[in-house]
């Protein structure tokens, strides 16, 4: 065991020490943030860290509220020249992590913890600053062989199984994007105490209206004065919901109430994989669904209004390419805009055309029963939902459903997943 006296050189990802008895040694040396002449720092990756994305992340009173660590400074208080005038790293040895400590260019001097600057940059969407874990679960694509069993939960585990059994359901959710929620009792509106078990949200309501109300209901006949195909015995093709609404809702919760038919299978299809399979196909044809904004449409259901929005048929997020969200619904429109260039609009068409293809196939679209007591919850922005055509002399078919927001399931599952690591004193 020898002492650390000086380095004689670097070479990563070991450096050469010299011991106490004189004799030198190659160490198993591991560092995340490396100091290069100007000064600037760089990453394990190579990646050279912006001046102000670091200051932003400095956690010092002058910078940060000291509870929230929510930011006290506008950006335009800062210097746009802003630059690194200093900076030291002391390793971390497994006892405590690395520090950078860095003086800026207008004398303000803060401490980094050089491992959570190496992990925010390596991974931007699973590590934050208010909240350091944000990891979500990665997310599972499938097709009809790969997502033939959809995810199920017990409506009394989830009641009654605290912390364990919400991160369990909204980690399905999360990461297969639906889940069939079994013995959940039919009372009318029950959906809405579901909604509320979940999300934790406070006040009357969990989940966002729409101008059919808290909840819509579907069967066979006009839901009072509104009407929609969905509430016809004819075939409804697999869709995302409300793509004419500005924000599209996150999250919808279908009840059966009642359904004594065989005929009339509901369908579901996972966009983002079909997203991504355009874009292994035609990287052009996935490009252009990205870039022109469709417009959606709706006459309310009576055609009291307008509901009207302009997005793309695939959202995807600028820096990572991630798909965010997946819009489909031929009865809501998803008109193209009149481009200029002809050529253009028929490659537009193209890409459209094969999309549509792919996410109405047997590869993509998944054909299941939803018993009396069962509620599927799945993610609006990327499963679509729809049925078969039923014949209603088989019996009565009766559905309740309802929407909540993205973040009614994102916040439950920290919840969960805070209060598990508490417990266990991670």
């Amino acid at each position: 065991a020898g002492l650390l006296l000086c380095v004689c050189e670097v070479r990563k990802p070991q450096m050469l020490v010299r011991c106490i008895d004189g004799r030198t040694t190659w160490k198993a040396f591991k560092r995340h943030i490396t100091v290069t002449a100007g000064p600037k720092l760089l990453t394990r990756s190579n990646l050279e860290i912006h001046p102000l994305w670091l200051r932003e992340r400095c956690a010092g009173p002058t910078s940060v509220h000291w509870e929230t660590v929510q930011p006290l400074r506008q950006p335009h208080e800062l210097p746009a020249d802003l630059k690194v005038t200093d900076a030291r790293v002391r390793p971390g040895n497994g006892r405590w992590a690395e520090q950078i400590s860095v003086t800026f260019s207008d004398g303000h001097t803060s401490t980094f913890d050089g491992d959570a600057l190496e992990k925010e940059t390596a991974d931007f969407f699973s590590h934050g600053i208010q909240q350091k874990n944000i990891a979500l679960p990665k997310l599972q694509k499938w097709d009809s062989k790969s997502g033939a069993d959809i995810p199920r939960h017990s409506y009394d585990d989830l009641e009654g199984g605290g912390a364990r059994s919400m991160l369990e359901l909204t980690g399905k959710l999360l990461k297969h994007g639906h889940v069939i929620l079994e013995g959940v009792p039919c009372f009318d509106r029950e959906l809405l105490n579901v909604a509320k078990m979940i999300s934790g949200f406070t006040g009357e309501s969990s989940v966002r209206p729409t101008n059919w109300g808290e909840v819509f209901n579907v069967h066979s006949i006009p839901d009072g004065d509104l009407k929609d195909l969905a509430c016809t015995a004819e075939k409804l093709i697999p869709q995302v919901g409300h793509p004419y609404r500005d924000p599209n809702p996150g999250f919808q919760l279908l009840h059966t109430m009642v359904n004594e038919c065989n005929s009339g299978l509901s369908l579901a299809v996972d966009g983002f994989a079909v997203a991504e399979r355009l874009r292994q196909e035609n990287p052009e044809s996935f490009e252009l669904l990205t870039q022109v904004a469709s417009r959606w449409e709706n006459d309310g259901g009576d055609r009291s209004t307008a509901l009207v929005h302009f997005a793309p048929y695939i959202q995807v997020d600028p820096v990572s390419g991630k798909v965010l969200q997946v819009r489909y619904s031929p009865k809501s429109g998803g008109y193209f805009p009149a481009l200029p260039d002809p050529h253009m609009m028929s490659k537009l068409y193209v890409a459209r055309h094969r999309f549509s293809k792919l996410l109405d196939s047997e590869e993509y679209v998944v054909p299941f029963k939803l018993n009396t007591g069962d509620l599927w919850i799945f993610n609006n922005l990327r499963i679509l939902h729809g049925r078969n055509a039923f014949d209603p002399n088989e019996g009565t078919r009766f559905f309740q459903g309802a929407y909540f927001d993205m973040d009614a399931v994102t916040g439950a599952y920290f919840r969960a997943k805070y209060k598990l690591l508490a417990e266990n004193g991670s």
